[in-house]
């Protein structure tokens, strides 16, 4: 489970960040697959700060495809942007 703590205030935007807590081991895979099971959201995930590795997602859909290198990675952290409905992942992996 991912559970999600606001660590900023709110912008002019209407997003702030968030912390993320990983109550369990994740591979990068398993991280998107649970983020995508929420059909009520959209966003990116970020690995490891490198936009070349990046996949959108969007109401329950994957838009685009993280590299097959990173997809068994494990998550050590993550951090979060958004709001409405959008959400931003940045995960940190080995």
């Amino acid at each position: 489970m991912i559970k999600l703590t606001q660590n900023t205030r709110v912008g002019g935007d209407e997003t702030t960040g968030y912390s993320v807590e990983l109550t369990k081991e994740y591979t990068v895979k398993k991280f998107v697959d649970e983020v995508v099971s929420n059909e009520g959201e959209w966003g990116s995930i970020i690995v490891n700060n490198d936009y070349s590795s990046v996949c959108k997602y969007k109401w329950g859909k994957l838009l685009s495809e993280l590299p097959l290198d990173v997809l068994d990675k494990k998550v050590v952290s993550a951090t979060a942007s958004g709001g409405w409905s959008r959400m931003d992942y940045l995960l940190t992996v080995e």
